[in-house]
């Protein structure tokens, strides 16, 4: 398929050549990934991470709506999460979210379960992933405020786990090792009315509407705040 795809491992996921990464962003822009590797699970991209031969480039994302990609592509394998790692769970009042979760699908699964906090994730366009790596915010709350604990792997596939103070969040900032791919969040909310939950979060996206052009291509915020 391509120069570098003889020398990848095998997967239980799915490898595809020259993928457009068009396709993949929200932007809708950018030049073919030399090969995107969909993984099925966190095994499974730990499996290929332990094996992939350490010369080739790796660069992982969600949603690719905060990501701007050359037309001439990119080199190496392009991890893309959000195809099936995406499953979002709960223990009481604590979400499990696999970090290919929409931001968007977390907090209306919060909501149903009737746990509160989680409201602002609704205005965050992209992953959990993403906003991770960012400490992503919006509306008074940002990522390092309801995350426990984020799980990952590092280049090798050796399991990760970091909270928020460790990973030095900050303002759209996280010291997270570059080399740390997210594969979930553990994220804490509270008890909470459901209905109540459900008008704070339209609340959140009329606001956004009122602010944000909606049905175009946009990324949500392009600046941080002085």
């Amino acid at each position: 398929m391509t120069s570098i795809h003889d020398r990848l491992p095998d997967v239980r996921g799915s490898y595809t050549a020259n993928d457009p990464m068009a396709r993949h962003t929200w932007f809708g822009v950018g030049g073919p990934a030399e090969v995107l590797f969909s993984p099925l699970d966190t095994a499974d991209l730990a499996e290929f991470l332990a094996a992939c031969p350490r010369d080739i480039p790796l660069f992982a994302v969600g949603a690719g709506s905060n990501l701007l990609v050359r037309d001439g592509g990119v080199s190496g394998v392009v991890i893309k999460l959000g195809t099936h790692m995406k499953a979002i769970r709960h223990d009481g009042t604590r979400i499990i979210a696999e970090t290919g979760a929409s931001d968007a699908d977390v907090a209306r699964y919060a909501q149903k379960a009737g746990i509160g906090g989680l409201e602002f994730l609704i205005g965050i366009p992209g992953t959990i992933g993403g906003g991770l790596r960012m400490n992503a915010g919006a509306y008074g709350s940002e990522f390092k405020d309801v995350t426990i604990v984020a799980h990952g792997l590092d280049r090798s596939g050796k399991p990760v786990s970091a909270t928020p103070a460790a990973m030095g969040m900050a303002y759209r900032h996280s010291e997270a090792p570059a080399d740390w791919i997210f594969t979930a969040a553990e994220l804490q909310g509270q008890k909470d009315d459901p209905a109540a939950i459900k008008a704070r979060m339209k609340e959140i996206i009329a606001s956004r509407g009122d602010a944000q052009p909606r049905g175009v291509r946009t990324g949500g915020s392009t600046f941080a705040n002085p």
